[in-house]
């Protein structure tokens, strides 16, 4: 409960302020640190939490406003890579201190340094355990 209001206040904030939505982050934010700011959409589908047909109707709209480019997979002639461009990154760029002081002001500022720091580490070991959650 207390995540899904986070996002929906998120996802207000971006729209006041005349931001990319919330879901256009994520997947702008994955883009961007993937190795040459591309994936294929099989791995972009599985970062984020849409189905197959709305991710692809998304990414229609994103490459629609400029934000990506939608380009043939080498390996795969049916698969699809996309790519973060220029504006992606610029309106990916824009949005972080909004959605930086967002993480402060609405979960940050009720820890600690030291809970923080714990925090991270747990989930630092949540992550790499999921990456193979069935060994161990």
């Amino acid at each position: 409960m207390c995540q899904s209001q986070i996002i929906r206040l998120v996802e207000r904030e971006f729209e006041s302020q005349s931001l990319v939505s919330f879901t256009f982050y994520d997947i702008l934010f994955h883009l961007r640190h993937a190795p040459n700011r591309e994936m294929r959409f099989r791995d972009i589908n599985g970062e984020v939490v849409l189905s197959r047909s709305a991710l692809s109707r998304c990414l229609d709209r994103m490459a629609a406003e400029g934000l990506v480019a939608k380009l043939d997979c080498p390996e795969d002639p049916r698969g699809l890579v996309v790519q973060i461009t220029s504006k992606g990154e610029a309106e990916l760029k824009r949005a972080w201190p909004v959605y930086r002081n967002l993480i402060v002001n609405l979960f940050g500022r009720h820890f600690k340094e030291s809970e923080l720091d714990f925090l991270a580490q747990r989930f630092s070991k949540v992550a790499d355990e999921l990456e193979n959650p069935f060994v161990g």
